[in-house]
């Protein structure tokens, strides 16, 4: 495989978004970045929280509850 295929590869074997949502946990507005994974052809997996401001570095204990507010992605986000 050449270089620039495998760069191809990875580039389309994740989606990241960043967007605004409100803690309901901190009580406080924070832009998180979560991303999904491709398994296989057209199975990707569920939205996760990969990077949070209101969390220690390093730390992801929380129970992603905001998730629910990232719905307007999962439903305008059709991977090709």
């Amino acid at each position: 495989m050449s270089d620039m295929s495998a760069r191809k590869n990875l580039a389309t074997s994740s989606v990241d978004r960043m967007q605004r949502v409100f803690c309901p946990h901190k009580m406080l507005p924070a832009v998180v970045t979560a991303s999904k994974w491709q398994m296989t052809d057209g199975h990707w997996t569920s939205w996760t929280i990969v990077d949070c401001p209101l969390l220690l570095a390093g730390l992801m204990d929380c129970d992603m509850k905001c998730l629910s507010q990232l719905e307007e992605i999962r439903a305008a986000d059709t991977v090709a």
